[in-house]
Order: C-alpha cells, then sequence, then structure tokens
C-alpha cells in the first residue's frame, strides 16, 4: 500500500497532466482541422485504406503540431512549480521537491540570491540544450507542406 506521501505526489502529477493535456488537445485540434481534406480524399482514390491514410497523410501533416507540443510539454515539466509549492512546499519527505521548488526556496525563503540565480541560469541553459536538441532531431521527423526535401 503506497504511503500518504506518495499518493499525494501521484495526485499531483494527475493534476498537472491533466492542465497540460487540456492545451496540448487544443493545438492538436486546430492541427488536425488545418489538414486538406483533398489530401484524404486523394490518398482514397489513389486506394489507401484507413491505416494508410492515417500514416501518410494524417502523421506527415501533424508533425509540426507534435513538435510543437513536444517543445512545449518539455519546458512545462522542466519549469513545473506552483502544483508541489500550492499543495505541499515540497511535501513530506521531500516527495514533491522540484527544480523549480529549489529555485524558488532558495532565493526567496533563505534569500541566497546568488545561488538562486545560478540554479536559475542552470535551468536556462538545460532547457536551451534540450530545446536545441529537440530542434536539430525534428529535422528528421517533422514535415512542412510547403518545404521540399
Amino acid at each position: 500500500m503506497p504511503t500518504l506521501a506518495r499518493r499525494f505526489s501521484l495526485h499531483l502529477i494527475a493534476i498537472a497532466l491533466g492542465a497540460v493535456l487540456i492545451n496540448m488537445m487544443v493545438i492538436f485540434l486546430a492541427g488536425l482541422q488545418g489538414i486538406p481534406q483533398e489530401l484524404y480524399e486523394a490518398a482514397s482514390i489513389d486506394g489507401a485504406n484507413a491505416r494508410a491514410r492515417f500514416w501518410h497523410v494524417t502523421l506527415p501533416m501533424v508533425s509540426p503540431t507534435l513538435f510543437f507540443n513536444s517543445v512545449l510539454a518539455s519546458i512545462a515539466a522542466f519549469q513545473t512549480f506552483e502544483i508541489a509549492f500550492i499543495g505541499t512546499k515540497g511535501g513530506p519527505a521531500y516527495a514533491t521537491w522540484l527544480y523549480g521548488l529549489h529555485i524558488y526556496r532558495t532565493s526567496f525563503e533563505f534569500f541566497e540570491m546568488g545561488y538562486g540565480s545560478t540554479l536559475a541560469w542552470i535551468l536556462f541553459i538545460l532547457l536551451s540544450v534540450f530545446t536545441f536538441l529537440q530542434f536539430r532531431s525534428a529535422r528528421n521527423w517533422v514535415f512542412y507542406a510547403g518545404e521540399g526535401r
């Protein structure tokens, strides 16, 4: 049976994921609505079944949306702060101690502004490197409709 701290931290993760997923679904819906129906009609005329239309029409056309959502989700995951701060302030036995919460407490509760600023710069550098790697990998799997390969 999970301890109270573990159960509470799982609830916090579920709340944070719910908020992120709602935003991502709105962006996915916009991406799906941007796919021209003519592409599906042309694929059907060429004899493509539903699976082939998904893999060869829908997925390539929605890949920029997937990429955008993955970049936003990774940045949001690194910067998670509010849920842990409001819910537990780090939780019992540091169960919900997150990096953003560590930066906040170091800077504004312990007044170690230099150390807190250094931690924030480390977060910025980590996010920049991770985002750069995502952009680098996007060359291989993101398809932009107006761009030839």
